[in-house]
């Protein structure tokens, strides 16, 4: 009888573990259906196959509209800068199965700072390091070192997004421990992100001015921006 009755109290106490674990596992599903960085990966990760199916031509002709180079930047009718800005940070140029796995950064970034916020944070550090970058381009071009040429180069990818989501990872990440593994994925990526730095390559420099918009955009969020707040769960329905 006693021995009926252990049992009886231990399933009475380990009946509402089940279905409080599948509401925290509800819970953390929306959560993350809700952050925009689910989506980027997702796009980036539908971006892989479709780039290797397209015909090449079909993939150069995007590539050469999606370039953030200074011919697309120029104003309208000339150029397209908005749209440039928007597209390349979907259209990777290599390595293509290496970012959708770089921009879960974006994930924890914006899970941190919140949507808009993680969004705009981001969006800002990919148009400054872009812009910054071009005028550098433009003035070596005026001066002579570099060719005209350049003014036209294929020049598409997450990559600035990418670097400034990893930097913010690596200082407000939570749970706290994943800010190691950020800091590891940096660091196995640096050699090639910083490739050509010692020779003023443009997209070295833009990583490094990615890396600066990110540092300050954890110190902002550190020392100046409200930490987001989480709405609370709704309470389950009560069945009559």
């Amino acid at each position: 009888m006693s021995e009926r009755t252990d049992l009886s109290s231990s399933t009475a106490r380990s009946g509402p573990v089940a279905p409080a674990s599948s509401s925290r596992l509800r819970l953390r599903l929306r959560r993350l259906l809700r952050n925009p960085g689910t989506w980027y990966v997702a796009a980036l990760a539908v971006m892989w196959p479709v780039l290797r199916l397209l015909p090449p031509e079909r993939v150069l002709a995007l590539r050469e509209w999606a370039s953030t180079n200074l011919d697309n930047l120029r104003p309208w009718p000339s150029g397209h800068p908005v749209e440039a800005l928007t597209v390349s940070v979907f259209v990777p140029q290599s390595t293509l199965w290496v970012w959708p796995v770089f921009a879960l950064s974006v994930v924890a970034v914006v899970s941190v700072l919140g949507a808009r916020r993680g969004v705009a944070a981001l969006a800002l550090a990919h148009v400054a390091a872009t812009a910054l970058t071009e005028a550098l381009v433009w003035w070596r071009i005026e001066h002579g070192s570099l060719p005209a040429a350049e003014a036209h180069v294929l020049d598409t990818g997450p990559s600035y997004v990418v670097v400034a989501a990893l930097t913010v990872a690596i200082g407000r990440a939570r749970p706290v421990w994943s800010r190691a593994v950020w800091l590891v994925v940096l660091a196995v990526a640096a050699p090639d992100l910083l490739s050509g730095i010692g020779d003023g390559e443009v997209s070295a420099v833009g990583h490094v001015l990615a890396f600066v918009a990110g540092l300050a955009i954890a110190v902002a969020h550190r020392f100046g921006l409200p930490p987001v707040a989480r709405r609370p769960a709704r309470p389950a329905p009560t069945k009559p």
